[in-house]
């Protein structure tokens, strides 16, 4: 099998966005996404200064993507791991293994040593980020709120 990491550019946000909008239709996420929103998402994901965002590609189908952006924390940096998907047809055959496992080479020889992400609970990603070197933070809580007072989440 010969692939392909590279990192996203502006040419591929359209083929990113319609591979986004199929997989996270589907099970468990079962999500009905607005092509244009997920469109303007990975813009936005793409204009970050700090953006690292990559593409897993295979024979030129784009088979994975990672969209993601380096923070300053007090270990010095640290990778936001925002969303990871791969293609339906290439899911459960180690190919998000092998993309994962490129994107941390790729980090740490820019002396990012630390990944952080959230998922849903008792889903097929959060198993497989467990068995691919995550684990849960028991001192932290993820929590998030709404900044219009009138309009609790």
């Amino acid at each position: 099998m010969d692939y392909y990491i590279s990192k996203l550019k502006k040419n591929h946000v359209e083929a990113v966005a319609s591979l986004y909008v199929d997989v996270f239709s589907r099970e468990p996420w079962n999500e009905k996404n607005d092509f244009k929103e997920i469109v303007l998402y990975i813009e936005r994901m793409l204009s970050l200064n700090s953006n690292q965002s990559f593409l897993y590609t295979e024979n030129e189908q784009l088979i994975g993507v990672a969209l993601g952006f380096v923070k300053p924390w007090y270990k010095g940096e640290e990778y936001i791991l925002d969303t990871f998907l791969i293609h339906p047809n290439y899911q459960k055959n180690g190919r998000g293994q092998i993309f994962l496992s490129e994107i941390k080479i790729n980090l740490n020889k820019q002396g990012i040593e630390d990944i952080a992400l959230d998922t849903d609970k008792n889903t097929p990603a959060e198993k497989f980020y467990l068995r691919n070197g995550f684990k849960p933070n028991r001192e932290s809580v993820y929590l998030f709120s709404s900044t219009n007072d009138n309009n609790p989440l």
